[in-house]
């Protein structure tokens, strides 16, 4: 197209096209449902806990449903004792989850988080890697431990400390 027809497109008197139907605007502009989305990001202004229980419910739940209330406390929990921020204990116990579940273990995110506060209730260190921690949870799970042993053979040792610069999406 010449710069001439562009001009003639863009400042010609015709009357503008009429802006599409919301419904169609709607659908274009819709943005992901919460719980179809792997990741919370940094600029994302979502309730993590909503976000767990709707991935849990596999649709998106209210913000005052009483399992986004029970989730909030858990990463408040894992947030008093663990040093990632809420958002990464959110993200890192859904990647557990998927970890976990591509090799044949069904464990939900608010699972893995009850079971990281599990390890560290009662550690009389400072507060603990919740990535590192998971990653030993991981390890031993994926060696056949259930729920119960995994959390209990962590206990038995002292928690891992945050290393520098953790910090997964």
């Amino acid at each position: 197209m010449s710069i001439g027809a562009i001009i003639c497109l863009t400042g010609c008197d015709e009357p503008a096209t009429e802006a599409p139907p919301r419904d169609v605007v709607a659908a274009l502009t819709r943005e992901q449902p919460l719980h179809e989305r792997r990741w919370i990001e940094v600029r994302d202004k979502v309730s993590l806990a909503r976000w767990l229980a709707s991935r849990e419910a596999r649709r998106d739940v209210a913000p005052d449903a009483p399992e986004v209330a029970v989730i909030g406390g858990l990463i408040a929990e894992a947030d008093h004792r663990f040093t990632e921020a809420p958002r990464m204990i959110a993200n890192r116990a859904v990647q557990v989850q998927e970890m976990l579940g591509e090799r044949g273990v069904a464990i939900s995110p608010r699972a893995v988080i009850e079971d990281m506060v599990a390890v560290a209730e009662g550690a009389e260190q400072e507060r603990a890697g919740f990535g590192e921690t998971c990653q030993h949870y991981v390890t031993s799970r994926l060696g056949g431990a259930s729920r119960e042993q995994a959390v209990a053979a962590l206990r038995r040792q002292p928690l891992p400390t945050a290393r520098e610069g953790d910090g997964a999406p």
